[in-house]
């Protein structure tokens, strides 16, 4: 089970061509294709799209290759989060993992391992940027994308240490 990307997919393009360039898409488009528009129409989103199926194949064969959640002696790292629905949250659907949002926040994790995500701007969860340590996960998602900053989270041999920088570019 891998991870997929709606970005290559034709199925429903204006709702995924909207979505993507809201989070940040336009700079990658920029960054692979050398895009520079204000204007992105769907046929030009479309070129763009296969420009990337083309030449970057190595990158969509490596994303799809990583798996939906890395688990280890202490922490679940996931995208979105887990759904506490599932008692064994393994069984959540492969959706669940990418796109959980407020289930997941307000409740406790059905784990003893702590779960490490991202997916929510942790300014959404506590009112600051900085990485979030809440009972049971820790958010670390810095809005970057909007224009916040990147977080980083280290933990070294039982202790947690936090850096970050804010994002230079406005998002303008």
């Amino acid at each position: 089970m891998g991870l997929s990307y709606p970005f290559l997919s034709e199925t429903g393009i204006n709702t995924v061509q909207d979505k993507f360039l809201e989070h940040g898409g336009m700079q990658t488009l920029q960054s692979y294709c050398h895009v520079v528009t204000d204007n992105m129409n769907e046929e030009l989103f479309k070129q763009a799209r296969e420009y990337i199926r083309v030449n970057f194949s190595s990158h969509i064969d490596f994303l799809e290759s990583l798996p939906l959640y890395y688990e280890d002696l202490h922490h679940i790292y996931v995208h979105a989060g887990l759904n506490p629905k599932y008692i064994n949250w393994r069984e959540q659907p492969e959706h669940d993992f990418m796109y959980n949002k407020e289930e997941f926040h307000q409740s406790e994790p059905k784990t003893d391992k702590l779960v490490i995500f991202g997916h929510t701007r942790t300014i959404e969860l506590h009112d600051s940027s900085d990485i979030r340590f809440g009972r049971g996960k820790i958010g670390i998602d810095g809005g970057c994308a909007y224009g916040m900053q990147l977080n980083c989270l280290i933990f070294d041999e039982g202790i947690y240490t936090t850096t970050s920088i804010k994002n230079l570019w406005n998002g303008d």
